[in-house]
């Protein structure tokens, strides 16, 4: 961009967050420029890779991505999580066989992001990145940049925001717990906004919109998919790849006819 700045918003939503990777995937294509990255859970997963550009790294994890990579067999202790559970998954789901007696253990996931989250790559990176967690205590939000969070916690505050308690165990760091950035704002736009972003591109991953209020708005390109995309925890190899199309044939689309 000649002037301003132009940011990516990444909604969160578990394996939904596949079609995140089919629009960067396009906008990489169309040679579309960003200089800011926010994210709130599965977003600041992706809005990390976005940052760091590693695209193609992105796309061959997401296109290889199986339970086992992010939880383990869930402990039998920790009482049954049904309400929640029913919210999240249909009456039948490999996913809800694994969640319905007790928190899930997420080790794996922990292990997923200190693998390919690297924090000297994303501080040094031009792209700014912004991420949204909250604390546990008094559900206080925190919404960080990466010049706002300490140096050597990059991974951690990832983790924070990932955190959706009560299926994931809540995430310490020092002293304090931290859960899923969506208890506060699945979908971080103003955060983009207050980092400088003058033209927005955000990716909802809702078929209706979270923030309508920017949907129609001059300097904002919203996405959002054409098609249902299935459960936060769906892990089917087919459904997972065809979100990705989705999402790159939606921004093709949404790109060639202006922003509507």
């Amino acid at each position: 961009m000649k002037n301003g700045k132009r940011g990516i918003v990444l909604s969160g939503g578990g394996t939904k967050g596949a079609y995140e990777i089919g629009v960067w995937k396009a906008l990489n294509e169309l040679s579309v420029d960003y200089q800011i990255v926010t994210g709130t859970s599965i977003g600041s997963i992706n809005g990390a890779m976005m940052a760091m550009g590693i695209f193609e790294e992105a796309e061959k994890i997401w296109h290889n991505m199986v339970m086992e990579d992010l939880m383990s067999e869930p402990p039998k202790d920790k009482g049954p999580l049904r309400t929640f559970i029913d919210m999240l998954f249909p009456p039948v789901s490999a996913g809800r066989k694994k969640l319905i007696d007790g928190a899930v253990d997420n080790s794996p996931f922990v292990d997923f992001v200190n693998k390919y989250i690297d924090e000297e790559r994303l501080r040094a990176s031009d792209v700014d990145y912004g991420l949204v967690t909250v604390r546990a205590r008094d559900r206080k939000p925190f919404m960080l940049t990466k010049a706002e969070i300490p140096e050597g916690l990059v991974k951690d505050y990832i983790l924070a925001s990932s955190s959706v308690y009560p299926v994931f165990p809540m995430h310490k760091i020092r002293e304090e717990y931290y859960i899923d950035g969506m208890y506060h704002d699945n979908l971080p736009i103003e955060l983009a906004v207050s980092m400088g972003a003058t033209e927005l591109i955000v990716v909802d991953l809702h078929q209706k919109p979270q923030h309508a209020e920017y949907a129609g708005r001059a300097n904002v390109i919203y996405l959002t998919p054409s098609e249902d995309l299935g459960g936060i925890l769906a892990f089917d190899r087919k459904k997972i790849d065809a979100n990705i199309e989705m999402g790159y044939q939606d921004t093709i689309c949404k790109f060639s006819v202006g922003r509507t």
